[in-house]
């Protein structure tokens, strides 16, 4: 009876190393094969497969002569028997809905045949490949089931796949998730092109009006392909991921992204939730033509920005990293932090319910007001404060009715707030925080300190509250990542 369960979900890790136990040291899979080969043997052999419903495959996997096999026009010999054996496991596969090819090796055109014949197949990730050795290039069939697709890695110079008819023909497609390699922001190459990414939907005409749009690494030309790619009325939810210009970005690669200025074209009436780690003063039209935006992430910096240049060795005269855990800001982004919290509280005030603010944006208490006045519907919320101490909880928490999670962002530009936050240890917490907090609250974060809230409890009072009743709350720390599950902290990163 547990065999359902057991084999519902199956996930294949290949590893290009022999590991060892940590027990014993003896390698795993000694006297048979690797604990891969074996897991995927099992799956081809044994009556278990028709409980599989996800099926994932991801790790390294080790190409022998593969600089050989390609200058002569042949795939090796292990990739085309990996590639089979995975295949024969999905064919029997009778309930699968997700599959994930995450392995550092390419996908073949018979993996991709084997997965078009799987008329249950609502959810496809695919990782391509980042050598530049000759591979088969295939163009991928039509799968008309699929609801969610995820591409990651894509490198126009590594022989990636054509999807441009896959994406024709997905009429049920609701999510897309494009991740480009980050090779091409890092060097300046604008060989990405969308027109020939989009190329059958381009000559069908055919948009697609899926729901669900993130987009991250992109470096290139705007040439409106997405403006007659993409149904922008259906829209309900977008993130980009250093992708387009943006306040503060590199100067180097403004060639590119300066041309991505909205238009009418553009405008995503209907979108719900928005996830970007840029702000301009351009995508404050895009948030003013919406109609009711329920949820904001304004992903800030994870490092801090003073002082990058002398410690990570980076010459004063060299280009910005575009790495994703070090993004550039600069003064103007500063500068657009009451554009923001003015177009926010006009437009959507009544409708906002996650907030989640640029760290560097200190707010006064005349922001907080205006935040607390026209967002009252607000269930989480993250953002910085100007003033080092607990005060912000008092001018939030008893106007905030319906708010969960709360957090006071540390500055990336300057840690005195956090050197001040850190004078509250677990004690102080059960005085001070727990005595604060009121409502629905479950979690707070001060300055990269972890609190979960719950336990309300009635006392009552003594000679310090004139024998009134009082609320407390009891407080536990946590430590980072407890909280991911909730969208404020989880949806604070790079990834999509």
């Amino acid at each position: 009876m547990t065999l359902p369960s057991l084999y519902s979900n199956v996930s294949l890790h290949s590893y290009d190393h022999i590991r060892y136990s940590p027990i014993d040291g003896r390698p795993e899979g000694c006297g048979m094969g690797s604990p891969f080969s074996m897991g995927l043997s099992g799956l081809v052999l044994r009556n278990v497969t028709a409980y599989v419903k996800k099926f994932r495959v991801h790790g390294e996997w080790k190409d022998y002569e593969l600089q050989e096999y390609s200058n002569i026009g042949r795939v090796t010999e292990g990739s085309m028997i990996l590639n089979t054996m995975v295949r024969v496991a999905v064919e029997k596969m009778s309930s699968l809905n997700s599959f994930s090819w995450e392995l550092d090796t390419k996908m073949l055109p018979t993996m991709w045949q084997g997965l078009a014949t799987k008329s249950t197949l609502t959810a496809l990730t695919v990782k391509f490949p980042s050598q530049r050795h000759g591979r088969p290039v295939a163009l991928v069939p039509p799968m008309p089931n699929l609801k969610s697709l995820k591409l990651y890695d894509i490198d126009p110079l590594c022989y990636a796949d054509d999807v441009s008819l896959l994406l024709l023909e997905a009429k049920k497609l609701e999510e897309l998730k494009l991740i480009w390699s980050p090779r091409m922001r890092e060097a300046r190459e604008p060989s990405i092109s969308l027109d020939s990414f989009f190329s059958k939907l381009i000559a069908a005409p055919y948009t697609l009006p899926i729901k669900r749009i993130a987009i991250k690494n992109l470096y290139t030309i705007n040439s409106t392909v997405c403006s007659n790619v993409f149904d922008c009325t259906t829209m309900e939810e977008v993130a980009f991921i250093n992708s387009v210009g943006g306040s503060g970005e590199d100067a180097m690669s403004a060639f590119l992204d300066n041309s991505w200025r909205p238009s009418k074209a553009d405008h995503m009436p209907n979108l719900k939730i928005i996830r970007v780690d840029k702000v301009a003063r351009q995508q404050l039209e895009y948030i003013r033509e919406i109609k009711a935006l329920e949820k904001l992430y304004l992903i800030g910096p994870k490092k801090p920005l003073k002082g990058q240049g002398s410690e990570s060795g980076i010459l004063p005269n060299s280009p910005p990293s575009t790495n994703m855990n070090s993004p550039i800001h600069d003064c103007s982004t500063q500068s657009l932090k009451d554009e923001y919290l003015e177009t926010l509280a006009k437009y959507h005030g009544k409708s906002l319910r996650h907030l989640l603010l640029m760290p560097q944006w200190r707010l006064s208490a005349d922001d907080i007001a205006l935040i607390v006045s026209q967002c009252p519907n607000l269930e989480q919320l993250g953002l910085g404060v100007e003033f080092a101490n607990l005060s912000s909880l008092r001018l939030l928490i008893p106007f905030l009715e319906n708010l969960t999670a709360l957090r006071l962002l540390d500055n990336p530009e300057d840690r005195s707030f956090a050197e001040k936050m850190k004078i509250f240890n677990h004690e102080d917490c059960h005085e001070t925080i727990g005595n604060e907090i009121l409502g629905k609250l479950e979690w707070i974060e001060i300055a990269g300190m972890l609190f979960e809230v719950g336990n309300r409890e009635l006392h009552h009072g003594g000679p310090a509250t004139d024998g009134n009743e009082v609320w407390t709350s009891q407080v536990w720390k946590r430590p980072l990542g407890a909280a991911d599950h909730v969208e404020i902290f989880g949806l604070d990163s790079y990834e999509v």
